[in-house]
């Protein structure tokens, strides 16, 4: 399976990019996991930047599970 993460290149390193929506292209902050528990897992985004990151966990009231990138 081809990946579809998106990165862009910073000091020499690969860092993904923001996956909300396919429209923003900031550095991501996040690795988040929404669909746990379902049964369609292919379906949302896996990096969030920081403004996305926060909009998304205010709209899950903090339930929403991540780690650092």
């Amino acid at each position: 399976m081809k990946s579809t993460v998106r990165h862009k290149i910073v000091n020499g390193k690969r860092r993904p990019l923001c996956d909300y929506e396919g429209k923003c292209k900031n550095i991501a902050y996040k690795e988040v996991y929404p669909d746990l528990g379902k049964k369609n897992k292919d379906s949302g985004w896996c990096y969030l930047c920081k403004k996305h990151f926060k909009q998304e966990q205010k709209r899950l009231k903090n339930k929403l599970p991540y780690c650092s990138v």
